[in-house]
């Protein structure tokens, strides 16, 4: 299979929660792998995600905009949508 990825990406398999502007309610996923540019997560119920949301990995201290990119069943791919360095 080849890479397509243009920036490594630091695995982990840490919690996260996502959340949406235009809907009530947070779900909990788990973080795959997190780099300057995206983020990759595997959903609980993988029909809750919009195509723009919002991500905490620290309980809301920090939390990043982001635009998905692709989607596989529970598993995701999104781009930030503006710094992330506060998120790792």
């Amino acid at each position: 299979m080849v890479e397509r990825r243009q920036i490594d990406r630091q695995k982990n398999t840490d919690g996260a929660l996502i959340f949406f502007d235009q809907e009530r309610g947070v779900y909990s996923c788990a973080l795959r792998d997190i780099n300057d540019v995206g983020i990759g997560l595997r959903l609980n119920d993988p029909d809750v995600i919009a195509e723009t949301f919002k991500v905490t990995l620290d309980n809301f201290k920090n939390v990043q905009s982001c635009r998905m990119i692709w989607s596989r069943g529970r598993y995701i791919g999104a781009a930030f949508l503006s710094d992330v360095r506060a998120l790792k």
